[in-house]
């Protein structure tokens, strides 16, 4: 009798089945389940006070933390570590750095004067983050040789936007966002990375947990912090500390010295 044990139920080729058939799912469901309008009362934040002639001033101004970390990325991407790594993966996080800089202007647009209009330049940019942090985080576990992939789910990102913009139906941006960090948890643990320092990876998805609740709770951490920061301020910050780990990880990654899958 053999005493081999299968290493795993599914091997990594047939874990990625799994995954893209769970983002098939997510894509269905964005098309087939009831239309959502955005809410109107999604622009009316608890911290109104401006300064130095800026409105808005906390949730305008804490959008500089996206753009000192979108600058850092781009900036680790010129290390030698970072350039070891196959092309699929290396543009994929160099596009996620990029969008992280333009969602700073975005995002920073919107707060100015909140309004639908204005909400979509701050979610276009948006897009162009998470949807290439997924494809960075299969890139690299999967051993992708194309940037067809980065830039079909970057697409299919915009494309949900631009589809809020002219139906008013919401739900495939939210199932896009949503879906895409689901895909990219159930793929930090079933695939492997070639890469060490991934454990930051659940430091960023833990730092964006907290920005999720910090958004949610906008208006009563504006109250119990008396008055001194809202809950959405707090949630550009978070989410910027998300991506710091990531820059952190990219800039202290070695190679496995084991990386069978």
């Amino acid at each position: 009798m053999s005493n081999t044990v299968p290493r795993t139920f599914l091997n990594t080729q047939q874990r990625g089945y799994v995954l893209a058939l769970i983002g098939a799912v997510v894509l269905i469901l964005a098309l087939v389940l009831p239309s959502f309008a955005q809410p109107q009362g999604y622009h009316d934040f608890a911290d109104k006070r401006g300064w130095l002639g800026v409105p808005n001033f906390g949730d305008v101004a804490s959008n500089l933390a996206f753009l000192w970390v979108g600058l850092a990325g781009l900036f680790v991407l010129r290390l030698p570590s970072v350039r070891a790594m196959a092309a699929a993966t290396r543009q994929a996080y160099g596009l996620m750095f990029f969008g992280l800089v333009f969602t700073a202007f975005g995002s920073g647009y919107y707060h100015w004067a909140p309004s639908d209009a204005r909400l979509v330049w701050d979610r276009l940019p948006m897009t162009v983050v998470f949807m290439p942090l997924l494809a960075a985080t299969l890139a690299e576990r999967l051993r992708w040789r194309s940037t067809w992939p980065l830039w079909g789910l970057t697409l299919l990102g915009l494309g949900s936007v631009l589809y809020w913009k002219w139906s008013g139906n919401l739900l495939p941006y939210l199932m896009a966002q949503g879906g895409s960090i689901l895909l990219i948890l159930l793929a930090v643990m079933w695939l492997r990375s070639p890469w060490t320092e991934r454990r930051l990876l659940y430091a960023a998805l833990a730092s964006y947990a907290v920005a999720f609740v910090s958004e949610k709770l906008d208006r009563p951490i504006f109250e119990l912090s008396a008055n001194m920061a809202s809950g959405h301020t707090i949630k550009h910050l978070a989410a910027a500390f998300a991506f710091y780990f990531m820059q952190r990880m990219l800039r202290q990654q070695q190679p496995q010295r084991d990386t069978n899958p």
